[in-house]
């Protein structure tokens, strides 16, 4: 629908609506001269209108990097209150996709740079993980509307590090997607086994290495040849969550064969 039409499902005036879209409140997507809207969206928010629940407010983040290193200390220290209470008051106004992008992965990169110079021991290093895996997953949420469809969210054969992927599910559940999330190592035919189980359209094979991530670019050949509905992104270590939530929505290749 277009943004009148949503003015007037809302029962607010034109503007009221076209407010909601600029402080990112109604999800919209440019259209023309004007904005296009979901049903779905524009129905989450008059519930909550109804209950009389408003929506958060977006938080705009100056400075990405020093909330990355602040959270660095935290996990580096394993000072894991800190590190929530950081995640609690940005997750009250940015999206899941921009807080593991911008603050999540890169506190983790930089332990993980600083494991291979020999400054942080693999016990910190599992500490640190530990920790983001608890904070992603407090804050996976799973909004009204209408789902895109079901996704199932695994890793590759092989790659041990399931931290990509919880990151791939939970923003994917932002996204209104029914995510079933496998977690870590396991064979194509499994993935693709509970995919059909669940009626999945979509898979993601998401990798922290570099090998594995060679590994997983596979696996949209290999699936697709027995299931041509499944749309197949397999993820690569330094790749954008944005991108694959814009892959995820665009119709699939014609031979079927997608990566992120």
């Amino acid at each position: 629908m277009d943004l009148r039409d949503a003015a007037d499902a809302l029962g607010v005036h034109y503007q009221t609506a076209y407010a909601c879209v600029r402080e990112g409140v109604l999800p919209a997507r440019k259209a023309g001269r004007g904005y296009a809207l979901s049903d779905g969206d524009v129905a989450a928010l008059a519930a909550r209108r109804r209950l009389g629940q408003e929506p958060p407010r977006p938080i705009h983040v100056r400075d990405w990097a020093a909330q990355a290193q602040a959270l660095h200390a935290a996990i580096a220290s394993g000072q894991e209150t800190a590190a929530r209470h950081q995640v609690e008051r940005l997750a009250a106004g940015v999206p899941v996709a921009d807080l593991c992008e911008h603050v999540i992965a890169p506190a983790l990169r930089r332990i993980g740079e600083e494991w291979a110079a020999g400054r942080v021991s693999i016990a910190q290093e599992h500490r640190a993980s530990a920790i983001c895996e608890r904070l992603i997953a407090a804050h996976a949420r799973q909004p009204a509307g209408r789902p895109h469809g079901t996704a199932v969210v695994a890793t590759p054969p092989g790659e041990r590090h399931s931290l990509p992927s919880l990151m791939a599910a939970a923003c994917l559940r932002e996204d209104r997607w029914l995510v079933h999330h496998l977690g870590a190592d396991l064979p194509f035919e499994e993935v693709t086994s509970l995919a059909d189980q669940a009626g999945a359209s979509l898979v993601v094979l998401s990798s922290a290495r570099t090998h594995m991530a060679r590994q997983a670019q596979q696996a949209p050949r290999v699936i697709t040849a027995t299931r041509t509905h499944l749309n197949v992104l397999a993820g690569r270590p330094g790749d954008q969550l944005h991108d694959l939530l814009a892959r995820a929505a665009s119709p699939r290749a014609a031979d079927g064969n997608q990566h992120t």
